[in-house]
This record gives C-alpha cells, sequence and structure tokens, in this order.
C-alpha cells in the first residue's frame, strides 16, 4: 500500500466507518464527556471546558492538583465544589440539566517523569487524571467527543476515531471520539512529521521526530500485517487505524488504536520485532475485551494472552528454536524467583516489578500453551474467536474463558485452569527410571509439589531409527508407565523442550541475573575503597539500587556469609580484590579486558551465587543504571558505555529427565 506524508490541511472525515466493520459495544455507556481541549506546549499549559451529564445528589470526580477548577455550572447556574488533592466533590442538582466544568493550570515539565506532561517537546496525557472523571471502580468507561486544538507547529494526537482534522492561523486542530464504552481518551502533542499508509479502511500512521525519518515502512508495515494476522485468528479489529507516536519519555505504552513510544528506543530494533505486535494485540485483549474480576477467578489474563498470542507467536514463527527458547527463558524466569515472591495467578493485577512479570506474564503464557497442547489448535482458536465475540467491550475474566475453551473443546477444562490459576509454585519433575520393556520403555516419573498437579507429560524417545514424541498423563504424585515405541529405545527425555510450567531441574538452569536481582536475602558489596574512589562508590551504589528490584541490603563491604546470593558492584581492581578476598571466582577468561564493564554471574563450589558487575570507572558504571536492569534473563554481559556489545547464558548442565534405557 502506498504511504503519505501528511501535509494536513482542512480535512472533513465525519461519518468514516469503522474499519472491517464496526463491532458494537454490548452496554451503552452511562456517561459521556463532550470536551474542549486546548495545549499550549511552550507554555505548559492546558485549558478544557468538559460538558457531562451526571445524576443527581453527591458526586466525586477525580482531577489532577496541578489544573485549577475556574467554574462548574449546572444549566445555566453556577454548582458550588469542594476540593481536596485530586478529589472534586459537587452536589449535582435534580433535572438531569448538563454540567459544565471549566478548568485548567500548568503541568510539569517532562523532566519531571513520566506522568502528565506539557513543555516545549510538546504534551503526554495517558489515561485518567486530566479528565474529571468519576471516581467509582463500579462505573462503565465513558463515551466521549473531543475537540482539540493546539499552536503551530506542534500536531496532536488522541485515541479515539478521528473525526475530521486540519490546520488555520491558530495551529492544528482535531476532533476525535470514542462511542463505546472503553476508556477515557489519551492525548498526545508533538513537532511531528505525520506518515500515512491507508491499508483499505484502515488509517495507521507515524507521528515522528525528524531524526526518525525512514522508520515508517517498516512500522507501518508491520502494524498493517499484525493487524491482519490477528484479525484472521481472532476477528474483527475493534479501531478505525492504529498510531505510533514517538513522545519524550522513555516509555512504551498501549492506548485503544494508539501505542507512545519512547523518542530514543523508537529506532531500536527490538520494539518492531517484538513491541509493536504485543501493543496491537493488546487491542483485541484488554482494549477490546477489559479485564474484569467477576467469576470464579480474579486476575488479569489479558498480559499473559497478550504475551501467547503475539510475542510467542512471533517467536513460532521464526522457528521451533525460537519458541522453544522463549519457554525456557519463561522458566528460567520462574526458577529465579524466590518462594516467598511467588503468588498465585489469581493475585495478578499489573506488573509492578519483575516478580509480578514472572508469574503475570510468563506463567500466564505457559498456561495458554498448555492449554492449547491439551486442546488442540484448532479448538484453541475456535474458544478465542468465541470468547471474542462474547466479551467485546465488555469485561470479562478468566471464568469467561474457560466457558469458551469448554465449549470450543466440548471438554470439562475446570481442573486445568484451577490448578494453574489458584495455586502459587510448580511441580518439579524427576525421572527415577527408565528401562526398555519389549518394544516400549518403563518410565518412572515422579512429582515433588505440595499436592500433586494433573500433568500431560511430553516424553521423547531417542531410538535406533530416530526420535518419536509421546505423551504420558501423571496425577498422582508418581508412576511407573510404559510408553510404546516403533523401534527399539536407546535414550529418553522428559519435557526436553520446556512444554510444562514446572520447576527447572539442576542442570538445567544455569545462572542468570535473577537469581541475584530477585532475592530478598541478597547482600550487596560496593567495590569502592579509598578516598579517591568516592565517585565510583557513589554511582555503584546507584547501580546496585537500581538492579536490586526492590530487595537486598547493603553489606557495607563486610564479609557475607552461607550461601546467601551477592551482588558486587566497583571498580575494576577494587572487584577484584574483593573477589579474591572472599575466596570467588574471577572475572571469566572470555570476558576478561573487554569493554568499558563486564557483567556476569557465578555459582561458588558451596553454592553461592554471585552476580558481580565490573566497570572502568565512575562514568562507565552510571552507563549501566538504565541499560542493565533490562538484562535479567543474561549470565553475562560487556558493554561499551550504555550499549551492550556482547551477551549469553552459560551453557546448562546435563538434564538429570534424560536417561538412557537399560535392559
Amino acid at each position: 500500500m502506498g504511504m503519505t506524508i501528511l501535509r494536513i490541511r482542512a480535512l472533513a472525515l465525519a461519518g468514516a466507518a469503522l474499519a472491517l466493520g464496526a463491532v458494537a459495544p454490548a452496554i451503552a455507556a452511562p456517561l459521556h464527556h463532550d470536551i474542549d481541549l486546548t495545549l499550549d506546549p511552550a507554555a505548559g499549559r492546558i485549558d478544557a471546558v468538559d460538558r457531562l451529564i451526571l445524576p443527581a445528589g453527591v458526586q466525586s470526580l477525580r482531577l489532577d492538583p496541578a489544573l485549577a477548577v475556574q467554574e462548574v455550572r449546572a444549566g445555566d447556574k453556577p454548582l458550588p465544589v469542594e476540593r481536596r488533592g485530586d478529589r472534586l466533590r459537587l452536589v449535582v442538582p435534580e433535572g438531569n440539566a448538563p454540567l459544565t466544568i471549566r478548568y485548567g493550570g500548568r503541568l510539569p515539565a517532562f523532566a519531571a517523569g513520566t506522568g502528565l506532561a506539557v513543555d516545549g517537546d510538546g504534551a503526554f496525557l495517558p489515561g485518567g487524571g486530566w479528565l474529571p472523571d468519576p471516581v467509582s471502580a463500579e462505573d462503565e468507561p465513558p463515551s466521549w467527543r473531543l475537540s482539540l486544538r493546539v499552536p503551530a507547529p506542534y500536531v496532536a494526537v488522541a485515541t479515539g476515531r478521528l473525526v475530521e482534522e486540519g490546520r488555520d492561523a491558530a495551529g492544528y486542530r482535531a476532533v476525535f471520539e470514542e462511542e463505546r464504552s472503553i476508556e477515557v481518551p489519551s492525548v498526545f502533542a508533538g513537532d511531528w512529521t505525520v506518515e500515512e499508509r491507508m491499508a483499505g479502511k484502515l488509517r495507521l500512521r507515524l507521528y515522528r521526530h525528524p531524526e526518525q525519518a525512514g522508520l515508517a515502512d517498516s512500522y507501518l508495515g508491520l502494524t498493517e500485517q499484525a493487524i491482519a494476522a490477528g484479525s484472521a485468528r481472532i476477528g474483527t479489529y475493534p479501531f478505525d487505524g492504529f498510531s505510533i507516536v514517538s513522545v519524550p519519555p522513555p516509555v512504551g505504552l498501549g492506548f485503544p488504536g494508539l501505542t507512545a513510544i519512547g523518542r530514543t528506543v523508537l529506532p531500536l530494533p527490538f520494539i518492531r520485532s517484538q513491541s509493536l505486535t504485543h501493543e496491537i494485540m493488546h487491542n483485541w485483549w484488554g482494549n477490546g475485551v477489559r479485564v474484569g474480576q467477576g467469576g470464579d477467578w480474579p486476575g488479569n489474563w489479558a498480559e499473559g494472552l497478550t504475551i501467547y498470542m503475539a510475542d510467542y507467536a512471533a517467536a513460532e514463527v521464526r522457528g521451533a528454536d525460537a519458541a522453544r527458547a522463549m519457554r525456557l527463558d519463561w522458566l528460567r524466569d520462574y526458577a529465579a524467583l524466590p518462594a516467598e515472591r511467588d503468588r498465585p495467578l489469581t493475585e495478578f493485577l499489573s506488573r509492578t516489578h519483575d516478580a509480578s512479570q514472572i508469574v503475570g506474564y510468563g506463567k500466564a503464557a505457559m498456561l495458554f500453551h498448555m492449554l492449547e497442547a491439551e486442546i488442540g489448535r484448532e479448538a484453541f482458536d475456535a474458544g478465542i474467536r468465541r470468547f471474542w465475540s462474547d466479551h467485546a467491550f465488555r469485561n470479562a475474566g478468566w471464568s469467561d474463558l474457560r466457558r469458551a475453551f469448554e465449549a470450543s473443546s466440548g471438554r470439562g477444562l475446570g481442573g486445568l485452569f484451577s490448578q494453574w490459576l489458584e495455586r502459587r509454585g510448580a511441580p518439579m519433575l524427576t525421572l527415577p527410571d527408565a528401562r526398555a520393556d519389549g518394544d516400549g520403555v518403563l518410565l518412572t516419573l515422579r512429582q515433588e509439589a505440595d499436592a500433586p498437579y494433573a500433568l500431560t507429560v511430553p516424553v521423547r524417545l531417542e531410538t535406533v531409527a530416530g526420535f518419536e514424541d509421546r505423551t504420558v498423563r501423571l496425577d498422582g504424585r508418581q508412576a511407573t508407565l510404559r510408553v510404546p515405541a516403533e523401534a527399539a529405545v536407546q535414550a529418553v527425555s522428559v519435557d526436553p523442550d520446556f512444554d510444562l510450567f514446572r520447576r527447572l531441574a539442576p542442570g538445567e538452569a544455569p545462572a542468570i541475573l535473577r537469581d541475584v536481582t530477585l532475592r530478598p536475602g541478597a547482600e550487596r558489596v560496593i567495590a569502592a575503597d579509598g578516598p579517591m574512589d568516592g565517585d565510583a562508590a557513589e554511582a555503584a551504589r546507584g547501580l546496585a539500587g537500581r538492579l536490586m528490584d526492590g530487595v537486598g541490603k547493603d553489606g557495607g563491604g563486610k564479609e557475607g556469609g552461607g550461601t546467601a546470593p551477592l551482588l558486587m558492584v566497583g571498580t575494576d581492581a577494587a572487584v577484584a580484590r574483593e573477589l579474591e578476598r572472599r575466596g570467588l571466582p574471577p572475572v571469566p577468561a572470555e570476558l576478561a579486558g573487554r569493554g568499558t564493564a563486564r557483567v556476569w554471574v557465578s555459582r561458588a563450589a558451596l553454592g553461592r551465587t554471585a552476580l558481580v558487575v565490573s566497570g572502568a570507572d565512575a562514568e562507565a558504571l552510571r552507563a549501566l543504571v538504565r541499560p542493565l536492569p533490562h538484562y535479567g534473563r543474561q549470565s553475562w554481559m560487556v558493554f561499551e558505555g550504555a550499549k551492550a556489545v556482547d551477551r549469553g547464558v552459560w551453557a546448562a548442565g546435563d538434564s538429570p529427565l534424560r536417561r538412557l534405557v537399560g535392559r
């Protein structure tokens, strides 16, 4: 399809149909906002008028404290407002008169963080806060219409359907609307070039900064492909297009029909190869079907389903090895999670730290993988389509997913869902025995868990004629099972491709950064002693604090004891001395002398896991503060400044789940 760089002029789009056919909401939204919003980025200011109808009686609205309420009227009568922080309290009179709320003010600059921001770089108004909206969490999301103005040279974009846009002497103006109950509008502005591609009736746009020239073809092409693939597998794409918006904060955020990506990370290849398709999938799961907390099981199912149908599906396209590697990554993450930080999936609502992501993303994605293996791809996809058609623009929970898959497969799945949703933990499999038995093999399988799981266990037979894949059922703590073979069996492997959510056996899980950064009892050692190293010590402490995911204590350089995990951060010479003093392995030979900083995880003979960060100087350590926490699945890395120029995972040992078959 052709792509256009827009020179925006007066352009009416009113009445444009939703792409690929509209999906009507099941329930009309109870609240509607009619908003006039003016942004002045250079002055850091927003001014707005919101018109809405609220039920008579006491009402509480939420509005960012930086925004002053200038006037509230019910019809043509002034209405008193009581304000405390971000809460507005007012008494709506009888008569169903529309309320008019006039408000505005200066918002923080982008340097203040990743909250609401307006400054010379543009505007960043994600989700609520800037719009007065009822506090009650039980309310359905509102419908809305937003008339938006911003002075030249800025352009603005919002979630919702673009109704009209154009330029006049005052700058850029546009109207966006959302007639369904999805979520409050999010608004962004910047000094952008807008590049557009039409894919049928879908309007695909990239709002880019000047240095991002040349990205539109790949971004918009991948967007078109991802939407087409999702529509074919799930059902009609629920919005009239998709916008990719470059924003100053280093974020990656998804909204209905839009993703906001940090200006510095937008050009990075992994954003296109993985993050983009993930955010597009959220238009079905999370934005299209909202996460509800009703039914038998609370919790957020949308993140795991999005990971499985976007990130993991992309790995499957790359090949079986890539898909296996992603499953192993999820299990390695879980192996690094301390038992005291584990939670059942019913308690996962959103990612707050790495520990919650391991459960809410990885374990949930593995649940869907095991479910698909159990009922088959055809029934799985039929269940997905049924779930979408039944719950589009409505709240839904794990129980609704279960019912959809039961209907598509004709099987009761309550036991499968309950054991993975309600329980924390996971089984560990062992293979006590394997021996030949005629034209097959006898396996003794055991699972270690508080209570046995009902498992369909993959088994690979290595025969004189090649590999044969089988499955066996293990419902109790231990069972001896006969597995037939078509040729003489030489060896047996249990779950060799990591298709089950389980605790990895020793030898299957090489040490990674998260083995230390997730541990509450980890000791921190700052290896920079002496008055000349004060700057390096400060940099090392800052990096250590950033790495530890909210856990760990500063060991102050004193000797640690036992097998408690250890994080050591410092400069090269001081780190080398401290490692020798503690009897810990030195820098691995393959890393020595490379780059400005080296990072590695080792396990000492007594089982102590050590994560070591060794930098040339304070500057080398400070350069790692932003990138290093994102490499928790790695065993070692070499950095040149902030760039990881080499990385990897230590080789795994021999798996105890593989046995030669005796006769």
